[in-house]
């Protein structure tokens, strides 16, 4: 009898399929681990563990069926928060046979829980997470791994893939573009490019999004017991000690000659980063903090930097220069996300009094101080302090 159960076993054991590949990413922020991500991945099957930080721990598990020909043809999300109730749990399962989806979806935000869907064409599942203003935090580069040889052997440097999202069945087209058989760059929203390195079998060995937005370094490295990790993160939340919103918003409030002054602003965190030149770049638009674009509101009209500005609310920007010059610019655009720039809708132009503080300031800060009809408007952080008078008319 014991005989049979081991020979049973070693049987059983041998139908088993051998992963070809057992690996993580680590994805920082500065100083700060904000996602890691690990997979299993058979010629048939892909398993995989995310667990994002921001805005509170929430642990991912996905699941991918694939033909022969390597296309996708069942997944599973699952999203489990930890560390946080800003995030519902949910799951949703996809079927894909050609051009016909079937969508399972159970939790998360109220709407149809099952749909079939006809897409344009054959569509790539792939899986960007991040939550709230952090959306688009991060993109699984194991399913990214996928579809990377096709891209990096194509006939043309530029190619195109349909893909549709795991998580929300939103389609759209993703852009690659191969420099080499080593260095592939994928598009971000359209407004900017992440760029992986690959090894000589496509596996990305590194992901560099310091041209986006979310300003992260990704990098393999050994298989990784996620499912631990996101337990030791949930704890660090639940005793005060997590990341928390990655750019929490912020109001700013002053008062000049009895009239309010109002800014609103998302404060980004220097999280051990070079600052100027880096992520705020020389001779550059910035969008003056994080999230939507930040906005000032007067409920008279004031003089900025010497120049008259109507009442109303505006858009505030700024470009700072290597020689140490910094411009000022109002638009009169607000509401808009912040990389939503529109020069045509500039109001004016001041130059900034820059100055540089005895230490660092971990926050962005803007602050609106002052007394009678003259403040100052100041945006700091790490070790610049840029100024201007703001005067009521």
């Amino acid at each position: 009898m014991y005989a049979l159960l081991v020979a049973w076993l070693i049987a059983t054991d041998s139908l088993t399929p051998t992963p070809n590949e057992r690996a993580a990413f680590i994805t920082t922020l500065g100083r700060d681990t904000v996602v890691v991500e690990s997979l299993t991945r058979t010629d048939s099957h892909v398993d995989g563990y995310i667990v994002v930080r921001v805005p509170g721990t929430v642990l991912c598990h996905y699941t991918a069926d694939l033909a022969k020909d390597g296309t996708v043809t069942h997944t599973v999300l699952d999203v489990k928060p930890l560390g946080t109730s800003e995030v519902k749990a949910e799951r949703v399962t996809m079927d894909i046979q050609g051009t016909q989806v079937r969508i399972a979806h159970e939790g998360g935000a109220p709407g149809p829980q099952n749909v079939s869907m006809t897409l344009a064409k054959d569509a790539f599942p792939f899986y960007m997470t991040g939550f709230g203003s952090s959306y688009g935090l991060y993109s699984s580069l194991g399913m990214y791994e996928l579809f990377l040889p096709r891209v990096v052997s194509g006939a043309h440097d530029s190619t195109s893939i349909y893909s549709i999202d795991m998580a929300t069945a939103r389609t759209g087209t993703r852009q690659f573009v191969r420099h080499s058989p080593s260095l592939v760059d994928v598009d971000y929203f359209g407004i900017g490019w992440t760029q992986l390195t690959l090894d000589a079998d496509a596996h990305i060995t590194a992901a560099n999004a310091d041209h986006t937005t979310e300003k992260t370094e990704s990098h393999r490295t050994d298989f990784l017991d996620v499912e631990r990790m996101a337990k030791a993160f949930a704890a660090a939340d639940h005793a005060g000690h997590g990341i928390g919103t990655a750019s929490p918003n912020k109001t700013a409030q002053g008062s000049i000659g009895g009239t309010p002054v109002t800014v609103k602003f998302g404060s980004p965190k220097k999280r051990g980063r070079e600052i100027l030149g880096n992520v705020v770049q020389y001779d550059r638009v910035w969008r003056t903090g994080a999230n939507e674009a930040t906005t000032i509101s007067f409920a008279r009209d004031v003089a900025i930097g010497g120049q008259a500005v109507p009442a109303g609310t505006y858009s505030l920007w700024t470009m700072p220069a290597k020689d140490g010059t910094v411009q000022l610019i109002v638009n009169k655009q607000h509401g808009q996300w912040g990389t939503d720039y529109d020069a045509d809708q500039d109001l004016i132009h001041v130059p900034m009094h820059a100055a540089t503080a005895a230490a660092p300031r971990e926050d962005f800060n803007i602050d609106v101080t002052g007394t009678g009809n003259t403040d100052e408007l100041s945006l700091s952080w790490d070790t610049f302090v840029w100024t201007t008078p703001i005067t009521v008319k």
